[in-house]
Formats: structure tokens, C-alpha cells, sequence
């Protein structure tokens, strides 16, 4: 049974399930398009003559791609083992008919790989356009060194190429490690409850770890200079984000029981069944909550930063936009695949009597908690980095205008709710007597 084969495992299971196909085929493009981006615009910045003006745009640009690389390894692994869970029934049924744990591994493996490239050539056009527009931005805000000219060639590519190679592969293996150590036997009635997986020790213990990691790196960078401070706090946010997703399990859970009284009392049976529904599926949502909390926690970080500053950098303001255009494609992404893997879960409620209306309550209902985590721990991380060493790098925290914080709460919150029902048209057009037996829309 060969994967390469035009009838192999990969091939079926992206038929079989091609809304999990699309969503990391997207996430990669997403990631593509800001290192191509970024990239593009280090490089054309190493080409001119050593300044100030060089000097700030080429560093701008290289920090931009290595947060950027950073953070695609693990969002983009998040994403994928949401991918391959969605299809766990399709293989514990291979597991259970013969197929090896070599096999699902390379299975995985080689659609991981293969939508890399599709994906190449999409991020890489999408990049030369953000770059252009960048370059733009610059320029006129007179930011540009003299002599400097917008390079697109190999080297966003090759880096393109690199990071979604690294990132496909890396994903794809923790993705498919679950999948394939489980016995067959097990297999089928482990995934009978979708979601259902029982956080583990290892999981927690890391999440502890990075976030140890993530308050002595706060300590020490406030206890440091105002220059060591400020070159900090992007590592000090992705240490508090990689913590963020590897605990997302239990950040759900909490803003499960934190909601539920509400939910209970004011949403009736929608929220009843809100807070049983996100019960079980919390180890999936997890993936969801990562990358709301990432656009929230870098958006407030960047807007204590703008706040502050007599003079509005045009470069920091797009950098800002892109970044929380990145996260919030990301996090829209994962919440729109969590809605699709649901068909079968709506249509039974629409096959006992259940209205539209209803369905849409449900996912209103959820989409509250799952912004409440997200949203909550994102500005959380904000105000623990930016609390010690805002008031160090001359960002106070308090300097933050009261519009921003609503501005970026709500449009959190809006994001979660716009993602999450915007799969609801497509599948309530399928009859629900169809969408039981269906796996995908």
C-alpha cells in the first residue's frame, strides 16, 4: 500500500476530509506569505550602504522573520494535529485492517509535505505583494535608506520553501505520533467521542516550564538595561505563548468553569449544551486559543509601544497589522476547521427538532468561552510582559488609552464569533438525514 500511488493513503485521506486538507494548506500559505515578506525586505535593506536608516530596516526585517519562524513551528503544528485528529476514526479503521504505524506516519508525512509545496508558490505571490506594499509604507513615510530597492528573488523563496519544509514536517510528526502508537483495537473506541483525549503529565509539565522560563526572563530584563529590555520582550511573549498552547487543554477548561454559570443561566439549553460540547472537545479548541491569545497579547504589546511614542512609526504601525493579520488568519483558520468537523454533531440536533436559530446559539454560546480563554490569556501575557518592563523601556502600561483595550478585546471576541458560524450556511444546506452519514461538507 504506497502513499506516492495516485490510490494511496494520502490521497484518500485528503478526500476523505478535504476541509482538514484545506485548513492547513491555508495556515501554510499564511506563514509563507509573511518570512517571503519579511525576508524580501532584510534583504533588499543588506544590499545598500551601512546608516541608521539601513541598519533599522534591516534589523526590522530579520526579527520579523525569525518571530515569524518561531511561531509558524508550533502554530502550524497545532493546526495540523487538529488536521490528522479530525481524521482519527479513518485511521484507527486502517490501524485495525493491517495498515502499520510506519504507515500512518508516512502517510501524514507525505501530505504534510505535499501541501507544503502547493502551498509554496501561493505564500511566495501573496509575499512579494506585502512586500511591495511594505516598501511602499516606507518609503513614504521616508524611512528608507538611500539607494534601497525592493529585492524579491531566490532568498524569500528558498526561506519560504525552508520554513514550511521544517514547519510541514516537524508538525506532521507530532501529528502523527498519537495516531500511530495507538493499538487498533483501542483505536475505534478511543475516537467514538470526538475530543475526548485526557490531558497528559509531560503536556503540563512543559507548559510549566516555559512559563517559569517566561517570568525569570521578565525578571531578569527588568532587573537589566532599558536597551536589553526592550530587545527582550518578543522572546519573553513567544516563551509565554509556547506555555500558552501547550496548556491550552487546561486554559479552556478553566474558562469552561468560569462560564458555565453564566452560560447556564442566561443561555438556556444552547448554553447547557455550549459548556458540555466544549467539555469535550477542549483538547481540540486548545488550538484555536493559541493563536487568539497570540494576536491579542503582540497587539496590546505594539500598542503600548505606539501609545507612548510622540511620533507614530508607519513602520512599527504595519508591522503591527501584519503580524495581527497573520495570528488572527491563523486563529479564524483552526476555528473554522473545529466548526466544519462538526456536521454530523449538528445534523443530529437539526434531525431531533433543532432550529437554526438554535444551532447558531450553540455556537454563540461556545464561542464565549473559547474567546474568554483566547482573549483572557492573551491580555494576561500582554500586561505580564508589558507591566514590569513597559514602565522600563519607557512603554508604560497606563499609557494604554482606553479605545485600544476595547478595540482589542472586542475585535477578539468578534473574530471568534465571525469564524466560528461563517461554516454555518454551507452546512445547513446539506439535509441533515445527509450530514449524519457525511464526514465532510
Amino acid at each position: 500500500m504506497s502513499v506516492f500511488a495516485p490510490n494511496g493513503l494520502a490521497t484518500a485521506s485528503v478526500r476523505a476530509r478535504p476541509s482538514a486538507f484545506a485548513g492547513t494548506f491555508a495556515a501554510l500559505v499564511f506563514c509563507a506569505t509573511v518570512v517571503t515578506a519579511s525576508v524580501a525586505v532584510a534583504i533588499s535593506a543588506s544590499r545598500v550602504p551601512s546608516s541608521p536608516e539601513q541598519y533599522a530596516v534591516y534589523e526590522m526585517g530579520l526579527v520579523f522573520s525569525q518571530i515569524t519562524v518561531y511561531l509558524s513551528i508550533f502554530v502550524i503544528g497545532q493546526v495540523m494535529s487538529l488536521a490528522v485528529s479530525q481524521r482519527g476514526r479513518e485511521s484507527a479503521l486502517l490501524r485495525a485492517v493491517g495498515a502499520g504505524p510506519w504507515q500512518i506516519r508516512r502517510m501524514v508525512a507525505t501530505e504534510a509535505l505535499v501541501t507544503a509545496l502547493l502551498a509554496l508558490p501561493v505564500g511566495y505571490g501573496l509575499g512579494a505583494l506585502v512586500a511591495w506594499v511594505w516598501f511602499g509604507v516606507l518609503d513614504a513615510g521616508g524611512m528608507l535608506p538611500a539607494g534601497m530597492a525592493l529585492h524579491i528573488g531566490l532568498g524569500p523563496l528558498f526561506a519560504a520553501l525552508g520554513t514550511l519544509v521544517v514547519c510541514s514536517q516537524l508538525g506532521g510528526l507530532i501529528a502523527a505520533r498519537r495516531s500511530s502508537r495507538i493499538r487498533p483495537s483501542a483505536a475505534l473506541s478511543v475516537t467514538q467521542v470526538s475530543g475526548a483525549e485526557q490531558a497528559g503529565r509531560v503536556r503540563g509539565l512543559v507548559s510549566l516550564v516555559f512559563l517559569a522560563g517566561a517570568v525569570v526572563l521578565t525578571g531578569v530584563a527588568a532587573a537589566g538595561s532599558a536597551e536589553n529590555a526592550g530587545d527582550v520582550i518578543p522572546l519573553v511573549l513567544l516563551a509565554y505563548l509556547v506555555a500558552t498552547g501547550v496548556g491550552g487543554l487546561w486554559l479552556g477548561r478553566l474558562a469552561t468553569r468560569l462560564a458555565a454559570p453564566v452560560l447556564r443561566s442566561l443561555g438556556g439549553v444552547a448554553g447547557e449544551l455550549a459548556v458540555a460540547g466544549f467539555h469535550a472537545r477542549a483538547h481540540r479548541l486548545s488550538a484555536a486559543i493559541t493563536p487568539i491569545a497570540m494576536v491579542t497579547a503582540f497587539a496590546l504589546a505594539q500598542f503600548v509601544s505606539l501609545a507612548a511614542s510622540d511620533d507614530i512609526d508607519a513602520t512599527a504601525l504595519f508591522g503591527t497589522l501584519l503580524y495581527a493579520a497573520f495570528a488572527g488568519l491563523i486563529a479564524a483558520n483552526t476555528l473554522v476547521m473545529l466548526t466544519l468537523e462538526r456536521l454530523r454533531e449538528f445534523s443530529l440536533l437539526r434531525a431531533i427538532g433543532a432550529e437554526k436559530h438554535q444551532v447558531r446559539a450553540v455556537v454563540l454560546a461556545e464561542s464565549a468561552i473559547t474567546a474568554l480563554a483566547g482573549v483572557g490569556t492573551g491580555t494576561a501575557i500582554g500586561c505580564a510582559v508589558m507591566a514590569p518592563l513597559g514602565g522600563k523601556t519607557g512603554t508604560p502600561l497606563s499609557g494604554l488609552p482606553l479605545w485600544a483595550w476595547a478595540a482589542t478585546l472586542g475585535a477578539g471576541a468578534v473574530l471568534v464569533w465571525a469564524a466560528s458560524a461563517a461554516p454555518l450556511g454551507r452546512m445547513f444546506r446539506v439535509r441533515p438525514i445527509d450530514g449524519v452519514t457525511r464526514r465532510s461538507v
